[in-house]
């Protein structure tokens, strides 16, 4: 068994007939249990990363913006979900479990987060329900403490995560590979 990161926050409210599916996660942690692939003490919880840490890939200002809830309306119209407390708690935990993913990885040779992967967002806006790029953030906060020196990303998405491969253009310390 292996470790796997989950939290609550996962899953906040959206607007009825809203079209991403985010009941997901938590039923992906229910899957895991119920077909006994992991237990419940498998289950780690993260928390929510400082602000310093989502700006080592995205900008202050906007940071800040979504966060604060002023992100102007045609950004908030092109992340594709609607702002609230809950989303901003639901996006910045999930952030701090990829890192905390990342970290169990190194420790356990494998680790899942039942959410993460968002691959559309760019240092200065968010795209396709991708709010921070919560993989470049892990890889960087990792390389600023001295845990890795250089990573892959293997994205399989069929859309390809546009805003990881233009985060680490030109950085050779991170190679990012996409089926596409």
């Amino acid at each position: 068994m292996f470790p796997v990161v989950y939290h609550p926050a996962y899953v906040t409210p959206l607007p009825d007939g809203h079209r991403f599916p985010m009941p997901k996660f938590q039923l992906l942690k229910e899957l895991l249990l119920r077909d006994r692939i992991i237990t419940e003490a498998h289950i780690y919880q993260p928390g929510a990363p400082p602000r310093e840490w989502l700006q080592l890939v995205h900008e202050a200002e906007y940071v800040r913006a979504y966060c604060d809830g002023t992100l102007a309306a045609k950004a908030q119209r092109r992340i594709g979900l609607p702002w609230s407390e809950g989303l901003v708690k639901r996006t910045c935990t999930a952030v701090g479990g990829t890192i905390l993913t990342a970290k169990l990885a190194l420790q356990h040779g494998v680790a899942c987060n039942t959410a993460g992967g968002t691959h559309h967002a760019f240092p200065s806006y968010g795209s396709g329900f991708c709010i921070f790029n919560d993989l470049a953030i892990a890889l960087k906060v990792l390389q600023s403490q001295g845990l890795i020196r250089t990573a892959l990303i293997v994205d399989l998405d069929v859309h390809q995560g546009d805003g990881t491969a233009f985060i680490f253009k030109g950085d050779d310390s991170v190679f990012t590979f996409s089926m596409h």
